[in-house]
């Protein structure tokens, strides 16, 4: 099958020419038929995929680039890659020991396919975390320090401190498989894989292909509960914090008076109303050989 290397120059950014080079030494790579493609604007990766559907989608890149190839091929059906080139590049530690760009490139020689569930949102997909609330605030406000470069390494660990101090929950009507859960909320995450925000565990019990969504979530509190929170959510254990609920659903529904953020790996879109739904078996991905 023909495969489609669609690069996120912005992701790549000084690596572009060592990813292409290096892509192009695979003796996987055909040079007569197997192209490398760049994405030029918001939205383009998605296109490139869709407009190949009989080809294997190799997405270069960062979440938000998987993001955009995984919707580019809801339609097709097409097998996708994460070969990860971003700053957080999440969802692929869910699904293999390789993690990285080359170590992922190198497993690609004897690759292996899974099947995996699909989160279907509001018209579009996704393969990761959906969420709102306290970390779709903290991509937002990360912003701010990824403008200033001698921060821009930092900008997330930074943003965490500062919406620390700005956030104070927003009020939320949840519908979780027919269940209404309301109230304030500090943050909500329907998650199908494990990990968002660079390496934070958010939802260490979630698998990729049971049919199920993990969904955390945690009311409103003081900052001083958020502190003991945080450390806990390198390694799982905020899930042991008697006021972060884990429940498992297929059809989730947020919704609220107040417009609110919505976060889906990095894509972030106000709304007053979210509407996710699981598709087992949704999305064929294409993963080393050191897979999970």
């Amino acid at each position: 099958m023909k495969k489609i290397f669609i690069i996120n120059p912005v992701s790549a950014k000084a690596k572009l020419d060592y990813a292409v080079e290096n892509i192009k030494k695979q003796h996987y790579f055909n040079e007569n038929e197997d192209e490398i493609l760049f994405s030029e604007y918001a939205g383009h990766v998605t296109e490139l995929a869709a407009t190949h559907p009989d080809c294997e989608i190799y997405s270069v890149g960062g979440d938000g680039t998987f993001l955009e190839a995984v919707n580019g091929v809801k339609d097709t059906g097409a097998p996708v890659c994460f070969l990860p080139m971003g700053s957080g590049n999440d969802f692929i530690r869910s699904v293999s020991t390789a993690n990285d760009f080359d170590s992922v490139l190198k497993g690609l020689e004897n690759p292996t396919r899974k099947v995996l569930d699909l989160g279907l949102i509001d018209g579009g997909c996704f393969a990761n975390i959906a969420s709102v609330g306290f970390d779709a605030e903290i991509v937002k406000n990360a912003q701010k320090f990824k403008d200033i470069p001698v921060l821009r390494k930092f900008s997330y660990i930074l943003s965490i401190f500062y919406t620390l101090f700005t956030y104070k929950g927003i009020p939320l009507k949840m519908t979780v498989d027919g269940k209404v859960i309301e109230g304030d909320f500090l943050l909500v995450a329907v998650a199908n894989g494990q990990y968002y925000g660079g390496g934070i565990k958010i939802a260490p019990t979630a698998v990729v292909d049971d049919g199920l969504f993990d969904v955390i979530y945690a009311p409103a509190m003081s900052r001083l509960e958020v502190l003991t929170i945080l450390p806990g959510l390198l390694n799982g254990s905020h899930l042991n914090h008697k006021k972060v609920v884990r429940i498992q659903a297929k059809n989730v529904t947020i919704e609220s008076d107040t417009e609110f953020l919505r976060n889906t790996d990095g894509d972030l879109k106000p709304t007053t109303r979210t509407d996710i739904s699981i598709k087992p078996n949704g999305l064929t991905i294409i993963l080393p050989a050191e897979s999970l």
